[in-house]
This record gives structure tokens, C-alpha cells and sequence, in this order.
């Protein structure tokens, strides 16, 4: 089993992430729910993928940068 990796790291030297929304400098996590078909799901059985990120606390917005699979566009019938 692999350690955590420590780092030390001064604060001071690193970037705050604000949210994109509102300016608000504190998040939430969140779960973005995919669903896996049983066609592709490796014991064949239709699943559910949980997908963790983070939302602002103040506005519940999500950073486009904490969006782990971007949204498709509809393709129009």
C-alpha cells in the first residue's frame, strides 16, 4: 500500500481558488452521477459512478476547471 505523499508547502506561495460565481473562497463536496451501462460495466451488471468534485459554499456554483467530464452539447432531431 502506498503513503500519502506530505507536502510541505508554505501557504504563502500558493494561489487561492475562488469561485467563478461569486468570489466566495471556501467549497463543499459535491457528486456528479454517471451511469455506466451494463454493456460496458465489467460485471456486466448497469451501474452507478460516483464522480467527486467541489462546489462553492456561498452559491453552489462549480469551477469550470473542477468539472471532471465536460458537458456535450445536445445534438438537435
Amino acid at each position: 500500500m502506498q503513503q500519502p505523499m506530505n507536502m510541505n508547502v508554505d501557504l504563502n506561495s500558493t494561489t487561492e481558488i475562488k469561485c467563478e460565481n461569486c468570489g466566495n473562497d471556501t467549497f463543499i463536496p459535491i457528486f456528479y452521477l454517471r451511469k455506466v451501462s451494463k454493456l460496458i460495466s465489467p460485471d456486466g451488471n448497469d451501474r452507478i459512478l460516483p464522480i467527486d468534485t467541489l462546489a462553492c459554499l456561498k452559491c453552489n456554483h462549480v469551477n469550470k476547471d473542477f468539472i471532471p467530464v465536460p458537458k456535450q452539447p445536445k445534438l438537435e432531431k
